[in-house]
């Protein structure tokens, strides 16, 4: 895209730079030659444990000041992935001195924290607090920016609204690696299952585990190592593995992770077969799993939960295996692939489909794309 000046772009919200989508972001505004600045709330959050609350008021006013100074002066106002709470402020902002607003939502709030998770009971004053929230960012914003058609429709369900669909452009997940698959299937005579992520509902482990435990009964020669992060849930899951007496099998990891590839190396050398997401939630229904982009995209064998949203990018059973969500049918199915009885899929060319859809060029054209837009109404 040729500019004959440096377009100004205004992040407003918090950017973890370890979070790929959102460093990347940053990486394909800088490639565009804008002009970038940030304005981050965290940023004026006391690191005190105890905070006056008069002191809380004015870092808000200090935030809210440096938003205000900026939006008089940038062109675009960008609200980041997964910082729609930041929505009202944004709105007004981008009112007050007629800025185009473009959101790039990710998730749901109302979705994740009430549906999914369940931190926030459905009908209190918090759930529609976040709902409104979510309401706001898809009705409210010039622009919006997701990774799926089917989420999109879902959400309209979820929030009983109408979405303008000419405002929103799609630009899929991208968080692939360059690694290659090399192990040779069950070359030492075990298959060997991996499984990483958060333990939310979304992922269904404890059918998981449940299948694993089916499998152990039936004397198949396997490993299952479970990759998650340090937090309440792991010290949980570790003694459901032991309760169920499948700790010779099934084993709980947190030391490898995606941001410094020490996970994707260990999976490409050593797992037979990446499990994706089983869980009973209209969220699990309705996304297209990260795990399972990164996982295709090694080129590793994937077998997850057969869902409607899978349709927008692949075709299930084809590209890669699918069954239902029942522990019975998930072991059935991995008895299936560890006797190679499964249906044949060719894995390089599941990559290769992969690679090509959810790729960094790709979000870099939809970007330019909707900036070139919400820049030509900025000047009208």
């Amino acid at each position: 895209m040729q500019n004959t000046r440096k377009s100004r772009v205004l992040l407003y919200g918090n950017i973890n730079t370890k979070d790929y989508r959102a460093k990347t972001l940053i990486e394909i505004l800088e490639n565009l030659k804008y002009c970038v600045s940030l304005v981050s709330p965290d940023f004026y959050r006391s690191r005190e444990i105890k905070q006056a609350l008069s002191v809380e008021k004015l870092m808000i006013v200090f935030c809210w000041l440096e938003l205000f100074i900026k939006a008089a002066f940038t062109d675009v106002i960008y609200l980041p992935p997964m910082n729609a709470r930041f929505i009202k402020s944004a709105t007004w902002a981008a009112k007050i001195f007629n800025k185009k607003l473009i959101v790039e939502m990710y998730f749901s709030l109302y979705d994740t924290l009430v549906r999914d998770r369940e931190t926030m009971k459905e009908g209190s004053r918090q759930a529609e607090a976040v709902k409104q929230k979510d309401i706001l960012a898809l009705t409210k914003a010039d622009y919006i920016i997701h990774t799926s058609n089917s989420e999109i429709d879902y959400w309209e369900k979820l929030l009983n609204i109408s979405i303008n669909r000419e405002k929103v452009f799609i630009s899929p997940v991208c968080n692939v690696s360059t690694l290659i698959h090399q192990r040779e299937f069950q070359q030492d005579g075990v298959l060997r299952i991996c499984w990483w992520g958060t333990f939310i509902p979304l992922h269904g482990l404890d059918k998981i585990l449940q299948a694993m435990k089916i499998l152990q009964q039936q004397n198949l020669k396997f490993t299952c190592v479970l990759f998650g992060i340090n937090n309440k849930f792991y010290t949980e899951y570790e003694n459901k593995i032991k309760l169920a007496q499948i700790e010779h099998h099934v084993f709980l990891r947190k030391d490898l992770s995606f941001a410094d590839d020490s996970l994707p190396k260990y999976l490409v050398e050593k797992c037979d077969l990446a499990l994706g997401i089983f869980g009973d939630t209209d969220k699990a229904r309705n996304a297209v799993p990260n795990k399972l982009i990164e996982a295709l995209s090694m080129k590793i064998p994937t077998l997850t939960m057969d869902a409607p949203a899978l349709q927008e990018f692949f075709n299930p059973g084809v590209d890669f295996w699918v069954c239902q969500n029942s522990p019975e049918t998930i072991a059935e199915s991995i008895t299936k692939i560890a006797q190679n009885k499964a249906n044949y899929i060719d894995w390089g060319k599941t990559q290769q489909k992969t690679l090509n859809t959810f790729s960094v060029s790709q979000y870099q054209d939809i970007l330019s794309k909707v900036l070139s837009k919400a820049e030509e109404r900025s000047l009208t």
